[in-house]
């Protein structure tokens, strides 16, 4: 005689296949729902700093890093 996914040999085991495919069903849906949130959430603070701030403290950034340079070469922009 063949047995199904759910005939095993231990007593209870349908029943707890069953608790835990209801409750794949209700908490999958409650998991999207807060993955999507989260991403949501992310993108909108990734907006919350300009793109011009970003810009200018990266020119800040090259310009110590232009005057550290020059410092230590002895030539003022830094190349040979």
């Amino acid at each position: 005689m063949y047995q199904t996914a759910l005939q095993v040999g231990i007593p209870g085991t349908q029943e707890i296949l069953i608790i835990l495919l209801i409750l794949i069903v209700l908490v999958a849906p409650a998991v999207v729902v807060v993955l999507v949130a989260l991403g949501v959430l992310r993108l909108w603070q990734g907006d919350s700093t300009s793109n011009e701030e970003r810009i200018a403290e990266l020119e800040r950034e090259v310009e110590e890093l232009r005057e550290e340079s020059s410092s230590t070469d002895g030539t003022p922009d830094g190349r040979d």
